[in-house]
């Protein structure tokens, strides 16, 4: 366990000394402050006050490119540096190592999801939001950026190209975004009974029929949650091996 909290205290002072964060959690604050403004000065007491659902929503959609922002360099850069090979020496195990940096951007992501509360604040002022179903999206959207993160670190670990990582982490996320138009897609072809089956499992895979239709309507379910914890279990197992075999290797 100590060594894990090494790791995590060291990375995590990495993020907040790396000027991309910053400009990453300020790129997104601007963003969705601009969108909260004119959600409330559209509104103007007309409509009910749940005006930043879109919040949650819609940072788990620029997560395909914010993911894969914070985590190319996790792995990737300690490849090409030289490092990773010098810290493999400690007495820590992969496993120990990998868990160690996931929760350090974990927790950055953590900070920055929970600064787009304030909206919810705000419209305490103006109005009653639901904040049963807030505290539900914002569950669903923690989780979902849990996972995400999980999945792109594997590039991290394959590639020692941050580009490379970034790119193939994007791709691979919005696939899974998009698992449930696929699915869709698919049933709506003739004959789609012969292929249900294939069907429900890319539906089932994706990750937004796994928030968008449940969490974020402020419905949990434990699938769901098993969900996103199966997916960042075994994106941080595939890693941990990908750095073991790495490790042989050299």
């Amino acid at each position: 366990m100590r060594q894990i909290i090494a790791v995590y205290k060291r990375e995590l002072g990495l993020y907040f000394r790396s000027p991309v964060a910053y400009a990453i959690a300020f790129a997104l604050m601007l963003f969705f402050g601009l969108l909260f403004s004119n959600s409330v000065n559209s509104a103007n007491g007309q409509a009910p006050a749940d005006g930043v659902n879109f919040v949650p929503n819609l940072l788990t959609f620029l997560l395909f490119l914010v993911g894969p922002l914070l985590t190319m360099r996790l792995l990737a850069e300690e490849t090409r540096e030289g490092t990773l090979e010098v810290l493999m020496t400690l007495p820590m195990k992969e496993s120990q190592f990998i868990i160690g940096k996931f929760f350090a951007v974990w927790t950055y992501y953590t900070i920055v999801l929970l600064l787009t509360v304030i909206y919810h604040i705000i419209l305490t002022d103006v109005g009653v939001p639901d904040m049963g179903r807030a505290f539900t999206m914002y569950l669903g959207a923690w989780l979902y950026g849990g996972a995400v993160l999980a999945i792109t670190m594997i590039w991290s670990a394959v590639t020692e190209d941050q580009i490379v990582a970034a790119f193939l982490g994007a791709a691979t996320v919005l696939v899974l975004y998009l698992a449930e138009v696929a699915a869709a897609w698919v049933a709506s072809l003739p004959n789609q009974s012969d292929v249900s089956g294939l069907t429900n499992f890319v539906r089932e895979i994706g990750l937004q029929a796994h928030y968008e239709a449940t969490l974020l309507q402020g419905i949990i379910r434990a699938e769901d949650i098993l969900y996103f914890v199966f997916m960042i279990i075994a994106a941080l197992f595939i890693t941990t091996r990908i750095v073991e075999v790495r490790r042989w290797r050299s």
